[in-house]
């Protein structure tokens, strides 16, 4: 029996019509670089599919493969979006494999992403998240090949979820999605043992360690006097800004997502103490 292809959508109201509504938002995030046409493409497959919806580039210069720096990345940027925004997210060493396409939908957004451990900050956050596997190939492209399933598979899927198709009909649920272990940082009596959750392209060094623990385990009073260790390094109190500090020394500070972050004024806080994700970051009253 051959699956029914959806309906084709209805031509969008005037801009300037009182019952005229914002045009949906898909938002894409990937490693796939600007040199090839793979964004492109997937830009193409969305637009054919819904002319009207509005497509945000979130990133496309994650580290090649790297799961861990997609995920922070994805769960830094997709909150600031308005609700039922649509976020894709492709960082895909498995493609063509067995791994799962998901459909995760939370209390205010959906994310399409491959099942490996891509939406772990996600699904920590949203411990409600509905997910789903993507198996209804009436949403997929005609041909879905085996090496680019951004396009094939996820840019027209968030094209017809965009077009209000029922998330029920684009899979079974699942309840087994692969994630990462998401750690959580320690308080022991005044002190405070977090990690690098992730190295920006500026070599800053951004923990896990929230501004609003560090005010609960150590008192409001007492953050300026702090020292944070990391690798055998010592950095006393927090700066304000990244011009606080002086130039080429190592510093710390809460930075604009609310995280204990060090870095280096003018240089690479990472190099300068050969820091990588995952290295210890212990915060204590000097």
């Amino acid at each position: 029996m051959c699956e029914s292809r959806p309906a084709e959508p209805n031509v969008a109201r005037s801009p300037d019509s009182p019952e005229s509504v914002p045009p949906p938002i898909i938002t894409l995030l990937t490693d796939f670089g600007a040199a090839d046409v793979f964004v492109g493409s997937m830009k193409g497959v969305i637009l054919a599919i819904n002319p009207h919806a509005q497509i945000i580039d979130l990133t496309h210069d994650i580290p090649a493969h790297n799961i861990r720096a997609g995920a922070y990345l994805l769960h830094s940027a997709s909150r600031h979006f308005p609700p039922d925004t649509i976020h894709v997210a492709v960082v895909d060493p498995g493609v063509g494999s067995e791994r799962r396409p998901l459909l995760v939908t939370t209390r205010s957004y959906r994310f399409l992403a491959p099942d490996n451990g891509l939406l772990s900050y996600i699904l920590a956050s949203e411990p409600k998240a509905e997910v789903r596997e993507l198996t209804a190939k009436q949403y997929f492209l005609g041909t879905v090949g085996s090496t680019f399933h951004g396009r094939d598979l996820f840019a027209p899927a968030a094209a017809w979820l965009s077009l209000d198709e029922p998330t029920d009909a684009f899979g079974p649920k699942i309840d087994n999605p692969v994630r990462f272990e998401v750690r959580q940082p320690q308080v022991d009596e005044g002190r405070v043992v977090g990690e690098v959750l992730h190295i920006d392209r500026f070599g800053n060094l951004i923990t896990n360690i929230s501004h609003t623990l560090l005010r609960e385990a150590i008192g409001t009073a007492e953050l300026l006097k702090v020292r944070v260790r990391i690798k055998n390094t010592d950095v006393q109190g927090l700066r304000r800004f990244y011009a606080d500090a002086p130039p080429k020394t190592l510093a710390a500070l809460i930075n604009s997502d609310n995280l204990l972050e060090l870095f280096c004024n003018q240089g690479r806080a990472d190099k300068l103490v050969n820091a990588t994700i995952g290295d210890q970051v212990e915060v204590k009253v000097a």
